[in-house]
């Protein structure tokens, strides 16, 4: 128990420490002290048990402080990690539904053994839990009344979950999982083998357009989800997310679904450019005054 203790610190720390290169930093410039601290505590608590499932120590078994985590967060008897009386501190003040936490939780737990996908209405869920549930978690922090504004996390979490299951096939495969629905692949003529061994066939190609498409379709219904000028303002830290998560989205077709010769991502140029366009145009647009952000000349995703 003790060397799994020390496993759960410094998992903490490093938790702690990767909060600089977060995503969760682009949302901080429109957030006032402690709605930033308590945004701190919601990363740090999903980055903790994102590592705990994709990378544990040799020879710890993360079953045990999932189970740990799960027992804290239904009720029961208290995780003994300081996280715990952050995350706890948080859900008390902000009112953050513990079964919203627990739910993210669920959701990467399932990435604990060997991922297979059967159609579209288990990776919706699968989609729910691991990344419209952390949106709904963040509302409150946001100053956002979540009962309304659920259905846009929602639409907006499946939209970036799917994003980064197509950027990742690659990387996943490496871990044994597929996130793409069997059904379709099966309609698709893509086979398991040929997803491990990254072979990107006309088939895949495909089945990787269909998702790519919903995926478009729901940043455009989260969009839809957000009507009036004080709801954009109160989500302008999802939004400014979005800004990036939506150039990912189009350099993934932009280059014909090909993520398995290079990685996509974003350089640092392309990144301050959308971040620049977004505080200049985009954080005051509805719907249809929300262009999509200018091309940058040879300065793409990297």
């Amino acid at each position: 128990m003790e060397q799994t203790e020390s496993f759960s610190i410094k998992r903490y720390q490093n938790a702690q420490a990767a909060l600089d290169r977060s995503n969760f930093k682009i949302g901080y410039r429109f957030l006032k002290d402690q709605s930033r601290k308590d945004l701190e505590t919601l990363y740090v608590f999903f980055r903790v048990i994102d590592d705990l499932v994709d990378e544990p120590f040799p020879g710890e078994d993360p079953r045990v402080e999932i189970s740990a985590w799960m027992e804290d967060l239904s009720g029961g008897k208290k995780f003994d990690h300081p996280l715990s009386l952050r995350l706890h501190e948080l859900v008390d003040r902000r009112g953050v539904p513990p079964e919203t936490l627990l739910d993210v939780v669920r959701g990467m737990a399932m990435d604990l053994d060997r991922v297979r996908i059967a159609g579209m209405t288990q990776l919706r869920e699968y989609c729910y839990l691991a990344a419209g549930a952390v949106g709904r978690a963040c509302i409150p922090v946001f100053g956002g009344d979540l009962a309304r504004l659920a259905p846009y996390a929602d639409a907006l979490g499946e939209a970036f979950q799917l994003t980064n299951i197509l950027r990742d096939v690659k990387e996943d495969a490496a871990r044994d999982r597929i996130y793409l629905p069997g059904d379709r692949m099966l309609h698709y003529g893509v086979s398991e083998a040929e997803v491990l061994s990254g072979v990107l066939t006309d088939g895949l190609r495909s089945l990787m357009d269909e998702l790519w498409n919903i995926s478009e379709q729901d940043y455009r219904k989260a969009q839809s989800l957000l009507p009036t000028a004080e709801d954009r303002k109160v989500m302008r830290p999802a939004r400014a997310m979005e800004a990036y998560y939506h150039e990912i989205h189009r350099e993934i077709r932009r280059r014909n679904f090909d993520v398995f010769s290079r990685q996509v991502s974003l350089s640092k140029f392309k990144k301050a450019s959308l971040l620049l366009f977004f505080l200049v145009i985009g954080q005051w647009s509805g719907r249809s005054k929300n262009p999509s952000p200018p091309e940058v000349s040879g300065r793409g995703a990297e």
